[in-house]
């Protein structure tokens, strides 16, 4: 038997602790807001330019020299006014939001108050140089204060004011056009949009869901009554009311009507279109290609603006054509139509998103229509700042001029763009890839340019049958007669056509994985 040997432990010495003395309390971190210290910096450099662009543009009014032309200080005051729209959108500082809500409602109120001094002889000038852009601009500065607010009172109160003063601009067009047809091609027609941006707003912002329901669903009634009213006048006999008035508010009332569906309907597809509608406007897509079309359409103005207003410079009707119809607005056409639908299903492939839709109760048709509605509604958009400076030169020059190839233009620009879109979405479900889906796209928009160019080929113009039919197909030939008012279905009927095969395609190719 082993005998066991004891271990000796050395015993805890426990003098060590004796003078141990813990470390004082200390309050938890306090983490530190992150400022927007670029944002703030790009602030002060637009309020520097806002300020020399005003004193620049009001030197001639004061009868003083400056140094900077009242040209260059409208541009440095756009370009000031855009960094501080940027600084109130990105800004969540109580003292800047209060700050900016003020002044967005102080610009709102005052565009009023201006349209109402416009009723005596001598304001209106005011109100067109100084009313309608503080209207716009304040609309988009209350938009930027709301989506960073926090307090809801005050939030409430500049979302209620949105939707009042949307509402008067709407009342007040439609009984001052009623009572004036000269009022609607003009004025009219800007209070029109404005009015219809106010209420969108109210809609979107409203965060009661059945306020916004029922605002909605009045826009829509104002538009039926609009659309019936404009009807029967323009129907009366011996009427002169349906050009160009009765066009303006029977179209607009369509418009209002559509965005009323638009938002009460629950349909799959209208759901849809309305989702990725809302997708183009979160994300730096639909800013960057609107505020592009802006300046792109703002430079053609001016200088259409400089040579039909230059001395002895004789103009003819239709003088819209000289406005749009040139290469540069077809080359625009060849990179909006693939940005706009480069995302629209590849974006879902490739982060495995479509798989997920699929699940809810919808099917292909009504994600391809809804998808294809979206876009297409976003392209017609494109088009309004063209048209808002044809109003201002009819509001200013006080001379009309012919509107029906606005119209003609316009129906020619519906169709064409559907086809075009409708393969640029064919494209994107075809790839999970959105640079492929784009680079495909435009290809096939860029062959509409060819088919133009060869038409004036020698060889294709010594075969009729050939050479109306490269006519038939680009649409620069067509947009070319639309601009000079000739219109007829058969021209749009390829265009359609071509639409409903892509449209079927993309149907086709998202049901494709069913027959894996």
């Amino acid at each position: 038997m082993a005998t066991s040997r004891a271990i000796k432990k050395p015993k805890r010495d426990d003098t060590q602790l004796s003078n141990f003395q813990s470390m004082p309390e200390r309050a938890p971190s306090v983490e530190r807001v992150d400022r927007p210290t670029v944002a703030r910096i790009v602030a002060m450099v637009g309020l520097f330019l806002t300020v020399l662009g005003a004193l620049a543009m009001y030197a001639p009014v004061w009868q003083r020299s400056a140094a900077i032309s009242p040209g260059m200080g409208f541009f440095f005051f756009s370009i000031g006014i855009s960094l501080l729209l940027y600084h109130a959108f990105v800004e969540h500082d109580l003292q800047f939001r209060r700050l900016y809500g003020f002044v967005g409602l102080a610009l709102a109120i005052g565009g009023v108050v201006l349209r109402l001094m416009a009723f005596k002889v001598g304001y209106m000038s005011w109100f067109l140089y100084y009313g309608l852009p503080a209207l716009i601009i304040g609309l988009v500065v209350v938009v930027a204060v709301i989506r960073n607010e926090t307090e809801i009172q005050f939030r409430t109160l500049m979302v209620n004011c949105l939707g009042i003063e949307g509402a008067l601009m709407i009342g007040f067009c439609a009984w001052r056009g009623m009572v004036d047809s000269g009022f609607l091609p003009g004025e009219g027609a800007a209070l029109l949009i404005l009015g219809l941006c106010y209420v969108g707003a109210y809609i979107g912002q409203e965060t009661h869901g059945e306020r916004a329901y029922y605002a909605a669903f009045g826009l829509g009634a104002a538009g039926a009554v609009g659309f019936i009213v404009g009807t029967l006048r323009s129907l009366w006999p011996e009427s002169n009311f349906l050009v160009p008035g009765g066009l303006i508010i029977i179209g607009m009332s369509i418009v209002y009507m559509a965005v009323s569906v638009c938002i009460c309907s629950d349909l799959p597809i209208i759901v849809l279109a309305r989702r990725d509608l809302a997708a183009y406007f979160y994300s730096p897509i639909g800013y960057l290609v609107l505020i592009g079309i802006t300046l792109y359409a703002g430079l053609r103005f001016l200088f259409f603006a400089l040579r039909i207003t230059q001395p002895g410079e004789q103009t003819f009707e239709p003088i819209i054509g000289e406005y749009i119809f040139d290469i540069w607005p077809v080359f625009a056409q060849m990179f909006i139509v693939p940005v706009l639908t480069m995302r629209l299903l590849s974006e879902e492939k490739r982060t495995g998103t479509l798989e997920v839709l699929m699940t809810a109760p919808v099917n292909e048709v009504s994600v391809v229509g809804g998808k294809f509605m979206a876009s297409w509604i976003f392209y017609m958009l494109t088009w309004l700042p063209w048209w808002i400076f044809l109003v201002s030169l009819r509001y200013v020059g006080g001379e009309q001029f012919d509107y029906l190839p606005v119209l003609s233009f316009m129906a020619a620009s519906a169709a064409v763009s559907a086809g075009l879109l409708s393969m640029g979405l064919f494209f994107s479900s075809m790839t999970a890839n959105q640079i492929i889906a784009a680079v495909l796209t435009f290809v096939g928009v860029m062959m509409h340019l060819v088919l133009y160019f060869l038409s004036f080929q020698p060889v294709i113009n010594g075969m009729p049958a050939v050479h109306e039919t490269v006519r038939y197909v680009n649409f620069f030939d067509l947009w070319q007669n639309a601009l000079g008012g000739i219109i007829a279905p058969r021209l749009l009927v390829f265009h359609i056509s071509v639409a409903i095969f892509f449209l079927f395609a993309t149907i086709k190719m998202l049901e494709s994985r069913k027959w894996k």
